[in-house]
């Protein structure tokens, strides 16, 4: 122990000395604030614990999350004979199969100036250009100064974007010619040039696309169909036919209940870990004792296994809950469920329109014990927050009295020490009289 009393033990020759004080003040430091340490290590251990815990119960809530996405059980998946037509279909679609026929495809109208000329940048010359275009019609002003970039600019922007002109390099001699395209396909969308500039036909104009559905004849004025089959999006590609074959889609849903099953059980590993006790070995986990853990593990399981209104459980749809807590997966008898009943299955684990199936519960019971301002988990959370603080400022005052009783302890044997020290000063004093007197005597 340093202190500024740095010559304690010189008057009592050692036998009151800071080593003595040290050693008093370890062996009641040991005593005393060691135990409230041991508090202190042990609730940052039960915290950090804690943390792991809740992590394991938001990881298995977004899982959760993801299993109530109606998509998953409605998914759908596509097969196709023949190239013709391409398929996106959504979970809205109904299974079921079908034949599209395609005759032509829908197209764009093209139409190139007659006039061509010898660079990009060359006059066009004043005059002004007409055009119509599904029921909409524009003049173009050219003046004298304008090129035919200038006027491919003019046509871009007072078009409404309903034509899109450009220019093309077809060689030889006055190469540069301007085109002019619809932006849309359909008839509707044949383009009427008029005025001073005469233009071209290109190819056969703008058409409608023709073709048959399961035989019956449909027109559209885009390649790109989705109002023809709900909750499908249909791409018409080229001539010719293709059978079509929807049909549903499991192979989400068993993964993502595979990831459920992984998820619930880290869950309930964890919790076990941390409230078990192993009477060979004669340990046990953080929370052993403590029934908050125990009740959020029992809650939670609670809110799966219950029965719904019709009578059916978890191990209808091949989730088997195990002695220790855990689930196991059969993924043939979930699998064989949606092929038989794929809409009991939605009902089981969404519950109907969403609401009140085994998923929905597991998810609000996730909120009100990790959550919700009583739950379990955040109630633990703040004890021991509150016994932390406790600890450290009892920590804190156990330290203040400690040094303080030694402090005075120090100044006691410094004054002790110095009476010690005077008193062998006038003992060796008289000694040395004595023993003088009676060396006179000799």
């Amino acid at each position: 122990m340093a202190g500024t009393l740095s010559t304690l033990g010189i008057g009592s020759k050692g036998a009151l000395s800071y080593d003595i004080i040290d050693q008093l003040k370890e062996a009641d430091t040991a005593a005393i604030i060691k135990p409230i340490e041991n508090k202190i290590e042990l609730n940052e251990l039960k915290q950090n614990k804690l943390d792991e815990l809740k992590k394991l119960v938001s990881s298995l809530n977004t899982q959760v999350v993801a299993m109530s996405d109606p998509a998953l059980y409605n998914a759908k998946e596509t097969s196709l004979t023949g190239d013709s037509v391409n398929i996106v279909a959504s979970s809205k679609a109904s299974v079921g199969t079908h034949t599209f026929e395609v005759n032509n495809l829908a197209t764009h109208d093209i139409k190139q100036s007659q006039q061509g000329y010898a660079y990009d940048g060359a006059l066009m010359g004043e005059g002004t250009m007409h055009l119509e275009i599904d029921g909409s019609s524009f003049d173009i002003d050219v003046s004298s100064t304008d090129s035919i970039t200038d006027v491919v600019k003019k046509i871009n922007e007072q078009t409404n974007g309903k034509i899109e002109a450009s220019i093309i390099n077809v060689g030889g001699s006055d190469p540069y010619h301007m085109v002019l395209k619809s932006a849309q396909t359909g008839e509707k969308n044949n383009i009427t040039v008029s005025g001073d500039y005469d233009f071209d036909q290109v190819g056969e104009g703008a058409k409608d696309a023709s073709f048959t559905f399961d035989g019956i004849a449909v027109t559209r004025s885009e390649n790109k169909v989705d109002d023809l089959i709900e909750g499908v999006e249909i791409t018409l590609q080229k001539e010719g036919t293709t059978n079509v074959t929807i049909k549903q889609d499991n192979s989400k849903l068993l993964e993502g209940m595979e990831k459920f099953v992984e998820e619930y059980n880290k869950m309930v590993q964890g919790f076990t870990e941390s409230t078990k006790y192993n009477k060979e070995e004669k340990t046990a986990g953080l929370f052993q004792g403590d029934s908050s853990i125990r009740t959020a593990a029992s809650m939670l399981k609670d809110a799966l296994v219950l029965t719904s209104q019709d009578g059916k459980s978890i191990a209808d749809f091949g989730l088997d809950l195990q002695r220790d807590g855990t689930l196991k997966l059969d993924k043939s008898k979930l699998e064989e469920k949606m092929k038989e009943d794929p809409q009991s299955v939605e009902d089981f684990f969404r519950g109907t329109n969403g609401r009140d199936g085994a998923f929905n519960r597991l998810e609000s019971t996730i909120f009100d014990i990790k959550t919700s301002s009583n739950g379990v988990l955040k109630s633990l959370a703040k004890n021991l927050d509150d016994d932390a603080n406790r600890l450290q400022e009892q920590q804190k005052a156990a330290q203040k009295r400690l040094d303080d009783r030694y402090n005075i302890m120090a100044r006691k044997f410094a004054a002790y020490d110095s009476v010690i020290a005077k008193l062998n000063s006038q003992g060796d004093t008289l000694t040395a009289m004595i023993d003088a007197e009676l060396a006179q005597k000799k």
